[in-house]
């Protein structure tokens, strides 16, 4: 069975028109074209697809069930065409972004909307989940770029964004929440809430407090960050959080940071290939910009003190800006799964 593009692009304007004439006229075809398309449909699929006698009536069963498969077909077809145009331009088409939790900030949130706003034909899927999960995705080509935890994987090219510190997040009613700097050494023998599924997460708080001989207890028991922000509002436990976050915590929660602090993170923007696509690479040019320029929206509450960006040296810059499409400031840089905590 032989079936053409054109006559599906012709059964689903019928359908929708149960009308030849205006269905003609959508296509700007002559009626006959049209009735001769839907005629070699219905013979090679072998069945008739309209209920007609002097006029239309409706759809067959057989056409019921083609309509959405055509449909589908018909969109996808269009879809495709508008990306390979918009590629052959140098346009964005579409941009698949994957960020890992504590790299959804206001800044990348800020990009994004500026990104739209300058291309709106541009499809964006972003998804958010962990570092294995991510790197496995950017792998296979499900997403396009990541947000997230350096990698040592050698097939994956990297830019280093910022970084961020961790600190804990209490119930506001907890006596540890009054201080704008809490010791280490006043979490010892507190449960420490985790993600169930996450191996990383929180790995690093409870690497920093056994090195300061502080014992915490791990409980993976959330499913989910608004389950693990539950449990801390239910007194259950502190959960470590991203600063970067803070002021995004649900009501009656509060994220404090900690002395002597840990190990700052770092935030990389990572791909697989040689050179990103054309809407990966403006998506970048964009975020850069908004880190460069507005450092508030990835300020610290709590009265903590701005967030430090961090920029490998210009020689490093220059050796991979080569191979992407992105043009980098003079204080640009350029940075397997992470082995850290989330």
């Amino acid at each position: 069975m032989s079936i053409e593009l054109r006559w599906l692009r012709s059964f689903v304007a019928v359908a929708d028109e149960m009308h030849f004439s205006r269905a003609a006229r959508r296509l700007r075809l002559a009626q006959p074209a049209l009735t001769a398309q839907i005629r070699h449909l219905e013979q090679q699929i072998g069945t008739p697809l309209f209920e007609r006698t002097n006029r239309m009536r409706g759809l067959t069963i057989a056409g019921r069930a083609l309509l959405p498969e055509a449909r589908a077909l018909v969109e996808r077809s269009d879809s495709l065409s508008r990306m390979v145009k918009q590629a052959s331009l140098g346009e964005p088409g579409f941009l698949r972004l994957g960020v890992i939790p504590p790299a959804a900030t206001t800044t990348v949130a800020r990009s994004l909307r500026r990104f739209i706003k300058e291309h709106p034909g541009t499809e964006l899927a972003v998804r958010q989940g962990g570092q294995d999960l991510l790197t496995d995705e950017l792998l296979i080509g499900d997403i396009d770029l990541m947000i997230g935890r350096p990698s040592a994987n050698q097939a994956l090219k990297q830019r280093r964004l910022f970084t961020e510190e961790q600190g804990i997040v209490l119930n506001e009613d907890d006596p540890l929440a009054k201080l704008p700097l809490i010791p280490v050494a006043n979490l010892a023998d507190r449960r420490l809430v985790l993600l169930r599924d996450n191996p990383h997460f929180g790995q690093l708080l409870l690497a920093h407090a056994a090195k300061h001989h502080v014992r915490l207890f791990p409980v993976h028991i959330a499913e989910d960050f608004p389950s693990l922000h539950w449990l801390v509002r239910a007194g259950l436990g502190i959960a470590p959080c991203s600063l970067l976050l803070a002021d995004g915590l649900p009501r009656g929660l509060t994220a404090n940071r900690i002395k002597p602090a840990p190990e700052k993170l770092q935030v990389n923007a990572i791909w697989k290939g040689t050179d990103l696509s054309p809407s990966a690479a403006k998506f970048l040019q964009i975020l850069c910009a908004n880190i460069r320029g507005r450092r508030a929206g990835l300020g610290y509450s709590n009265g903590a003190k701005a967030l430090s960006l961090a920029w490998p040296n210009r020689g490093e810059s220059a050796s991979l800006a080569s191979s992407t499409q992105i043009q980098t400031e003079p204080k640009a840089g350029w940075g397997k799964r992470g082995t850290r905590a989330q």
